[in-house]
């Protein structure tokens, strides 16, 4: 699997995206890293004004300390825990999903004409295969935030919906690249088994084999741990990714 994660990392260039730069790779330098994450939070705080997110609040939610923060794909261990509320109050948490059936999280934005080439892929896909537990983390700001119902609608997306601003930390451990649109697709052992940026004339194929891929992966390796969780979330487990 570490063949794996390393052609995941190449596969993220080379894609049409609405990131402004060229984004680094997953396993960039520690320091590297930092300076994303910085710039991520940064953003957010800049975007973060009175608004509305379907009549509630984006001001953060959760707390921006740095402390403890791991990116997805950056180690061995379960991918980033997290707790957020979607727009129409269902809670989604990692201690229910990771290590304990497949997921997928969507970043995109009303505003990103790449997400409306890169939206009709996914749906296509859960035509195909089925749907998999999916959260839309939509990226738009307090002007944009009230375009977000009838996007979705457009698409005939009906996942439940997150914003960004309202868990900057959330978006940063999965986003750090503040880049949409953003496809994570994590297997039910909790291991990464897709970051797809952006959008190609592949990436439907791609999808479905990584869907499939994470409905049917083995257990994580035992004996590699993830760092000390920060919010004692039961969720995560001491694992590894599995040998090629």
């Amino acid at each position: 699997m570490t063949r794996l994660r390393s052609a995941l990392t190449l596969l993220i260039f080379g894609s049409t995206g609405c990131a402004s730069t060229a984004a680094p790779t997953i396993e960039a330098p520690t320091a590297r890293k930092n300076q994303n994450l910085e710039a991520s939070i940064e953003r957010a705080l800049s975007l973060t004004s009175p608004a509305t997110l379907y009549n509630e609040p984006t001001a953060p939610r959760e707390s921006l300390d740095l402390d403890g923060l791991r990116f997805v794909g950056m180690d061995n261990g379960p991918v980033p825990e997290f707790s957020v509320e979607s727009h129409d109050g269902k809670q989604l948490r990692s201690v229910d999903l990771v290590g304990h059936e497949p997921f997928v999280v969507v970043f995109f934005a009303t505003w990103c004409q790449v997400c409306d080439m890169k939206l009709p892929v996914l749906k296509g896909v859960f035509d195909e295969i089925g749907p998999v537990t999916t959260i839309m983390v939509s990226v738009d700001d307090a002007e944009t935030w009230p375009h977000v119902p009838g996007y979705l609608k457009e698409h005939d997306v009906k996942f439940p919906v997150v914003s960004a601003l309202a868990y900057p930390r959330f978006s940063a451990s999965y986003n750090p690249f503040q880049a949409v649109p953003l496809v994570v697709v994590v297997g039910q052992n909790g291991g990464l088994v897709d970051y797809q940026m952006g959008f190609a004339d592949t990436h439907q194929k791609r999808l479905s084999d990584a869907i499939r891929m994470a409905r049917t992966i083995g257990p994580l390796k035992a004996g590699v741990t993830a760092p000390p969780s920060r919010t004692g979330d039961s969720g995560a487990k001491a694992a590894g990714y599995p040998g090629d």
